[in-house]
């Protein structure tokens, strides 16, 4: 009987063995893993809009919805503001258009919201592209895991070296000077 002779098993190279299935380092934590640069992202020459700015981007995006809701409310439908059920879909019909406001505008060509744009912001992703349409949706609904423990995703922002939030790093986002 003849013996094959099979070439030398070939031993899988060091940068695969120490990375696991989305190719972040081993044997790391879930909040040490955010800060590790994924394998396949440039490292953008980019200024990264810190807490300041973008809160008062978002208080200048508030009340550009809410003023024209409260009108609109005010003159036209005259709720009762005492019943709950109106309070509710007052909630809702806010909450639905925010998110359209920031899926629309952070997908548009200035690649910002109004108030980001008053202060010369951008959102754009790991790439430096502009983001898609379900990816700020995605965007717009992990805000509120940012928002929920006592806001703490928000505060990330300060200890960051990239400036991302909670939901800035879920959904793989940076937020620019431009």
């Amino acid at each position: 009987m003849k013996r094959k002779n099979y070439p030398e098993q070939i031993s899988t190279p060091f940068y695969v063995e120490n990375r696991d299935v989305l190719g972040q380092p081993k044997g790391i934590n879930v909040l040490q893993r955010f800060k590790h640069k994924l394998r396949n992202t440039p490292d953008l020459k980019v200024v990264y809009a810190g807490l300041g700015k973008r809160t008062i981007a978002k208080l200048i995006d508030l009340t550009i919805v809410f003023i024209p809701l409260l009108i609109l409310e005010t003159f036209l439908f005259k709720f009762n503001r005492t019943n709950n059920d109106f309070n509710t879909y007052r909630f809702f019909i806010f909450i639905i258009i925010w998110i359209f406001y920031n899926s629309v505008f952070e997908t548009s060509v200035y690649q910002a919201t109004i108030g980001k744009m008053i202060l010369k912001l951008k959102v754009i992703d790991l790439y430096g592209k502009r983001i898609s349409v379900l990816r700020s949706f995605f965007r717009c609904i992990t805000t509120i895991i940012s928002i929920l423990p006592i806001g703490l995703g928000i505060w990330y922002i300060t200890t960051d070296p990239k400036k991302r939030a909670w939901h800035d790093l879920i959904v793989g986002t940076y937020v620019i000077k431009s």
